[in-house]
C-alpha cells in the first residue's frame, strides 16, 4: 500500500518504521498534562514506534525534575521512549552534574537546549557540545522563524556534533534553514509544527536532501496525527518519506 493511502483512509501506519523526534511529556503553557498511557495509546493508534521525549517541566527550569519524569517514561515502556537531558546555559553550573546524571544508565540519547537570552554559539554552552561530541549523542536545540540564535555557527565550531535545529520552515521562514542546512554538514532540520503551505516538505526536500530532514509532533502541543499526514500528503516518494519519518533519526540516534 503507498503511504499516503494510510492517511486517506485514517489508518494506523504498518508497513513503516515512525521515530516522532521532538515530543515531550507533561504540559505546557497551563495545559492539562497528558498521561503518559494516553500519550502511548496514541502513539500505538497511529503508528508511532519510538519517540525522543524531553519534559516541559524543565523548559521552566525545573531541570532535575524533568529529567527525571523522561527517565521513569523510558523505563516504564522501553523500546518506545529515548530521552533528551534537557540543560539551559542561563543554569551553567547545573549542566555538567546533569548531564552527568541523566546520562548514568538512564536510556537518554540526545540533549535538549531551548534557549532564552543566551546565544547557541556562546562560550557557556561549549561544555554541552563536548559532553556531546564526547558520548556521540545529538543536540535538539529550539529555533524558531529563520531566527537559529548561532545555532548554526555553534554547529560550525563544532563539527563533530550533531545539530538538529527544531522547527525548521517555521513562520514561513524557509531561507535561513536551507543555507545553514547547505553551509554545515552537521547541521539536520526537524520540521515539526512549521506551519508549512502545501509545498513546504518537498521544497526542503530539494533543497536541502532528504538525508537532513527529521520530523517529530512536539506532542502534547500539536496532534500526533497531524504532524504525521503532513509528509504522508507531500509529494515526495515513500521512500523519501520513510526517510524523514524514521531512517534518519534512528541513524542520528544510533538505533540503526
Amino acid at each position: 500500500m503507498a503511504l499516503i493511502d494510510y492517511a486517506r483512509q485514517g489508518r494506523k501506519l504498518e508497513d513503516i518504521l515512525v521515530f516522532d523526534a521532538h515530543a515531550h511529556l507533561h504540559s505546557i503553557d497551563g495545559m492539562d498534562a497528558v498521561p503518559l498511557e494516553e500519550q502511548v495509546a496514541e502513539m500505538d493508534r497511529i503508528g508511532i514506534d519510538v519517540a525522543a521525549v524531553s519534559s516541559c517541566q524543565a523548559l521552566a527550569a525545573q531541570f532535575e525534575r524533568g529529567n527525571d519524569e523522561v527517565a521513569e517514561a523510558v523505563s516504564r515502556y522501553p523500546g518506545r521512549f529515548v530521552g533528551y537531558c534537557h540543560v539551559s546555559a542561563n543554569y551553567p553550573e547545573l549542566m555538567l552534574p546533569e548531564l552527568g546524571r541523566c546520562f548514568a544508565g538512564k536510556g537518554f540519547r540526545g540533549i535538549k537546549v531551548y534557549q532564552v537570552g543566551t546565544p547557541y554559539d556562546s562560550p557557556l554552552f561549549e561544555p554541552v557540545w563536548e559532553f556531546a561530541k564526547a558520548r556521540g549523542v545529538p543536540v535538539l536545540a529550539h529555533t524558531w522563524g529563520g531566527d537559529l540564535t548561532g545555532l548554526d555557527k555553534a554547529a560550525q565550531q563544532q563539527p563533530d556534533v550533531v545539530f538538529i535545529a527544531a522547527h525548521a520552515g517555521s513562520a514561513f521562514a524557509y531561507e535561513p534553514y536551507i543555507q545553514a542546512a547547505r553551509r554545515v554538514p552537521s547541521l539536520y532540520l526537524d520540521l515539526t509544527y512549521s506551519r508549512e503551505h502545501s509545498n513546504m516538505i518537498e521544497h526542503f526536500v530539494e533543497q536541502v536532501g532528504v538525508e537532513k530532514l527529521v520530523w517529530g509532533t512536539d506532542v502534547p502541543c500539536f496532534s500526533m496525527s497531524a504532524q504525521v499526514s503532513k509528509i504522508l500528503f507531500a509529494r515526495i516518494s515513500d521512500g523519501d518519506k520513510r526517510k524523514i519519518l524514521y531512517d534518519n533519526a534512528a541513524r542520528l540516534f544510533g538505533l540503526t
